[in-house]
């Protein structure tokens, strides 16, 4: 395996995939509010408009899918062959991504969405902002739930793509 391209793909679009979120977050604050914590979510239901849920979850594909192609093909391009090397070729990958989004995502964009108190109408004095709240979600879901099943799906996923080209 090639560490220095796992970590230049990884962080690259670690970057990518965190800031194309936060910056549709901006655009659809209420739609992103159903991902959330169970509290903001509930404060935040009234205002949430079911098609901008939709159009939300269209751009979250195609950025997956942009993602899991360029880890397939970048990888295979590096010269990384068989399926295990390009199963954890996409793993690693994925971590970087998980991780940009723990501290992009979830630290950072909390604290500009906290600071911006009108940005998910409803949910403007919820418990959950504050930070020991935000990261009593945050990282079971970072440091447990995604490299047990997200980045294992991502692996096999640039694996069967790598394998494919």
């Amino acid at each position: 395996m090639k560490w220095m391209r796992i970590v230049l793909d990884g962080l690259a679009m670690s970057l990518f995939f965190n800031f194309s979120v936060g910056m549709f977050s901006f655009v659809w604050p209420q739609a992103y509010s159903t991902m959330f914590p169970k509290e903001i979510k509930e404060a935040a239901a009234p205002y949430v408009v079911k098609k901008d849920v939709r159009k939300m979850y269209i751009v979250l594909l195609a950025i997956y899918l942009f993602v899991f192609i360029y880890f397939g093909i970048s990888s295979r391009n590096a010269g990384i062959n068989g399926f295990w090397n390009l199963f954890w070729t996409g793993y690693a990958e994925m971590l970087f991504v998980n991780f940009g989004d723990l501290l992009i995502l979830d630290c950072l964009l909390r604290a500009v969405a906290k600071k911006k108190r009108g940005l998910i109408k409803g949910a403007e004095d919820c418990k959950a902002w504050q930070f020991r709240e935000w990261m009593k979600a945050a990282l079971p879901e970072h440091l447990v739930i995604w490299p047990l099943t997200f980045c294992p799906l991502a692996g096999l996923i640039v694996a069967g793509i790598g394998c494919l080209t």
